[in-house]
């Protein structure tokens, strides 16, 4: 029973015994001096709750009061945040990506990409950069802005321009990294080493070197299976198939010397095996494929 009903009750046995003894008067007389009893015996009972670790409840704030609180501690510590943030990324990429068939896409920096079928490419200019980010292959037409450099990351190499064209590949999964230039300059970092590339020249990276030439085959539409090629040695021979014919060939393993002998031949939207099987006539090897994969033989 609570300390309420504990004092109705007491007062009812008071007003009982009262009635028959004292009459009215006296009744109204005990019940006021009770009242004051029962006063300081709650008065006592808090105090005993308190001892015990019963809290009283605390003062409870309006709703719009409450929400002042919060806003003046939140939304200074939102604003710093958000100004951080911008400043530490800047804005966000715009990605493209392109399906079955290859697809031209207009930068907002007035460049322009031509997107590889199965490729996909993130870019973003904030200012005082141009960065672009590839998974697959890409032939780019940069404008040319000497305060805004150009650069595109793929994997474990960047590309660096002003002003170009120039085709870069990577595909997921895959450490080697292409880029064949037809028009103006650029750079190539790749783990410690860097190349300056410029027209008619390529550069690739394996995974573990560096390495520049002088491109053997021309630049072929993206998305096209065309090859022409100017003297070309059996290493150049498989940096184009690979690229050509990616995702159909997985990988071209030397079991062979070396060998001085140069390509000179195009081959037009022919299947793989159709360029393997010319390309046993052309050299003194033996290509075969199989699973995937070209080994060359001697």
């Amino acid at each position: 029973m609570d300390n309420k009903g504990f004092t109705r009750q007491r007062l009812d046995s008071l007003e009982g015994g009262a009635t028959q003894d004292a009459g009215r008067d006296g009744l109204q007389a005990a019940i006021r001096a009770q009242a004051d009893k029962e006063c300081a015996w709650n008065a006592v009972w808090r105090k005993a709750q308190a001892a015990r670790g019963q809290k009283p409840k605390a003062r409870v704030l309006p709703l719009y009061a409450r929400v002042a609180r919060v806003a003046a501690v939140v939304l200074p510590l939102a604003v710093a945040l958000f100004f951080a943030a911008t400043w530490q990324s800047g804005p966000d990429f715009t990605r493209y990506a392109a399906a079955d068939v290859a697809d031209t896409i207009s930068l907002a920096d007035g460049s322009t990409v031509i997107l590889g079928p199965g490729s996909e490419l993130a870019f973003r200019a904030d200012g005082s950069n141009r960065q672009a980010q590839l998974s697959g292959i890409a032939l780019f037409q940069v404008r040319h802005d000497e305060t805004m450099p150009f650069t595109v990351d793929a994997d474990n190499a960047t590309v660096r321009v002003l002003g170009t064209t120039f085709s870069v590949e990577h595909w997921p999964g895959e450490e080697r990294v292409r880029t064949r230039v037809e028009q103006g300059l650029v750079s190539m970092t790749a783990g410690s080493s860097e190349v300056k590339i410029k027209a008619g020249e390529e550069a690739i990276w394996s995974g573990s070197a560096l390495s520049k030439t002088t491109s053997a085959a021309s630049m072929a539409p993206i998305g096209q299976r065309s090859m022409v090629f100017r003297a070309a040695t059996l290493q150049q021979v498989a940096d184009e198939l690979l690229t050509c014919y990616h995702g159909e060939l997985k990988g071209v393993r030397f079991e062979c010397s070396a060998d001085t002998v140069l390509l000179t031949s195009a081959f037009a939207n022919q299947s793989i095996q159709s360029v393997v099987d010319e390309l046993n006539l052309h050299f003194d090897k033996n290509f075969t494929l199989h699973n995937g994969y070209l080994t060359i033989s001697d």
